[in-house]
């Protein structure tokens, strides 16, 4: 009797617990966890990099397509943006401008039709590509990077190579590829998996969105990795450079800073405790290296980062490109429609850890303030990149963005509760492309009562369905 009656009384218990706790999650924001894969990939990518003596470089490019749209195709879109790099197409390299020699554009082996105007490749199919089918493209070309270029950029003997490749556009109801433009990040591409090889005239340090492992100088190598948002590769002149590594977590940190510059130790501190922070506050990053190079860059890339040589723009920036591995590379969304996913997100999370480390709230909004108080920002975050002058771009995807972002949480729980939250937008959207739409779906679902008049004050509506 006494077994019978505790069974019958732990079962009650068990009982009760479980109605507490449906209840207690039923009033919680879901929480959804990542698969940890990109929700699609649909482009292999198998290229290989000669450069010459005199630092042109040549192409081989081979990308097994697969339409994963609900439309068949009659054409397919790239980015080459090397080819918007000239005084014609772009204003701003009026004495800095990208060469770009197409030699050969083939759908299957076979000669294709193409046009190319400003940074938009459109390759025309032999026979249209139906739902689920695959095609293999080859595009080869030579290519001259641009004296002291911003981002795809030849500097003294170092070559940093961005959006250097045929970047297959996303396919959205069409091919919509906007003309590039250099205020912000133009081009649109989805998740991909890469096999780069390269062959150089003699040894340089490599920098890539692959695990490079050890750092030592090398004149040739192969290096490959999956489910990269685009790829990055830089070579180094061995002797302009200092390096250093460290780990966080799992996770291999790989530091090169100028010969002649005192911030290499800060700098790999720095980063250990910026990452490690991130991954704990925010979630697990799933790659195994990160690539810092003090170029003056102040640019993200997948596993890789561009940061400051001065010691005063050190700390908000690398801070800053780090958190892009998170929101840019991890959560991915369109930078020409919406920038403000990443980088207002990558900013706000800069401003909280920042904050956090002074011991105050507020020190680490400064430079959010000082970017919105240095123009009028517009009324809201999520214009295309297209209809923003520069200085309003910067005022409003910089500093009107996470300090909306600030006001709401000062007055909804603080840095704890809003770390909490975007680790959670973290987890439910990892591997995944998002927008405007996805990000007030989320925030209303999470947060109790009606947040559209927050929302809509700052996040301009989307089009009924």
């Amino acid at each position: 009797m006494k077994k019978k009656g505790w069974v019958a009384a732990g079962v009650i218990a068990l009982i009760s617990v479980a109605i507490l706790m449906i209840a207690f999650f039923s009033a919680q924001p879901e929480k959804r966890v990542s698969d940890g894969k990109p929700e699609g990939v649909n482009a292999n990518y198998d290229m290989n990099l000669e450069m010459d003596e005199d630092g042109l470089f040549t192409v081989s490019s081979v990308i097994e397509v697969t339409n994963d749209s609900e439309d068949a195709w009659e054409e397919i879109g790239f980015y080459l943006v090397p080819n918007a790099m000239n005084a014609v197409e772009t204003h701003s390299y009026r004495d800095r401008q990208a060469e770009v020699e197409l030699f050969d554009v083939l759908i299957g082996g076979e000669p294709a039709d193409f046009t190319l105007e400003n940074n938009e490749l459109m390759i025309q199919l032999p026979d249209e590509l139906e739902v689920g089918g695959g095609v293999e493209v080859t595009v080869d070309y030579s290519l001259k990077v641009p004296e002291d270029g911003m981002r795809l950029a030849q500097v003294d003997g170092n070559f940093y190579l961005a959006h250097w490749y045929p970047m297959l556009a996303v396919y959205d109801n069409g091919w919509d590829i906007e003309d590039y433009d250099p205020k912000g990040e133009s081009y649109d591409t989805g998740y991909g998996n890469f096999s780069v090889s390269y062959e150089l005239p003699e040894e340089y340090l490599v920098a890539s969105s692959a695990d490079d492992g050890a750092i030592e100088a090398a004149a040739s190598g192969e290096l490959a990795g999956d489910d990269f948002k685009d790829f990055y590769i830089a070579f180094m002149d061995p002797e302009e450079w200092q390096t250093g590594t460290s780990q966080a977590g799992d996770t291999d940190l790989r530091v090169f800073m100028p010969a002649d510059a005192d911030l290499l130790e800060e700098t790999i501190a720095l980063a250990e405790e910026t990452y490690s922070y991130f991954e704990k506050e925010i979630g697990d990053n799933p790659f195994d290296e990160l690539d810092i190079i003090a170029n003056d860059g102040y640019m993200e890339y997948p596993n890789v980062i561009e940061v400051a040589t001065e010691q005063e723009a050190m700390e908000p920036i690398l801070i800053h490109e780090i958190a892009h591995q998170w929101f840019y590379f991890l959560v991915t969304n369109d930078p020409f429609e919406d920038a403000w996913l990443d980088e207002s997100l990558a900013e706000f999370l800069t401003a909280l850890f920042i904050s956090e480390r002074n011991g105050d709230t507020d020190s680490g909004f400064w430079d959010a303030s000082l970017s919105q108080a240095s123009h009028p920002p517009e009324k809201y975050v999520n214009l295309p990149l297209d209809e923003f002058e520069e200085a309003a771009y910067y005022s409003t995807v910089y500093g009107k963005g996470p300090l909306m972002l600030k006001e709401f949480f000062d007055a909804n729980g603080g840095r704890e509760n809003a770390l909490e939250f975007l680790s959670d937008y973290y987890a439910a959207f990892q591997f995944k492309r998002v927008d405007s739409e996805d990000f007030r779906t989320f925030f209303e679902d999470y947060f109790d009562g009606d947040q559209s008049e927050f929302l809509d004050s700052w996040i301009e509506p989307g089009d009924a369905p």
